[in-house]
């Protein structure tokens, strides 16, 4: 994906509307984190490339519905931490990305990925 995409513009409310609601399902759904992240680089000028990949996430979840995040009461209280970052691999505008994701026993409690 690029912001310099060449394929035609869509209509960039609906695109918002799509783009946010991704964004909300995320709090359930950290496996399309990295995914909605990209779409929403792009929510100034959305163009048709743009879209499809937005749709493709929606089928991801379609075909998926019974992923998510489950709480649960443990008796492991061992904390675990994982954390990543791209060294500014990014063509566009070379900046970096990173994320990490804290779990206490099994349960995923706090998480986050941004640019």
């Amino acid at each position: 994906m690029s912001k310099y995409d060449e394929s035609m513009k869509v209509d960039p409310s609906l695109y918002r509307q799509l783009v946010g609601s991704l964004r909300y399902l995320t709090y359930t759904r950290p496996d399309i984190l990295y995914g909605v992240g990209l779409v929403s680089r792009y929510i100034e000028a959305p163009t048709l490339t743009h879209l499809e990949i937005a749709k493709r996430i929606l089928r991801y979840i379609k075909g998926t519905t019974d992923y998510g995040l489950a709480y649960s009461s443990s008796t492991n209280f061992k904390l675990y931490g994982y954390c990543d970052i791209d060294w500014a691999s990014v063509t566009n505008d070379r900046k970096s990305t990173t994320g990490f994701l804290f779990f206490m026993g099994n349960i995923a409690f706090t998480w986050c990925s941004k640019k």
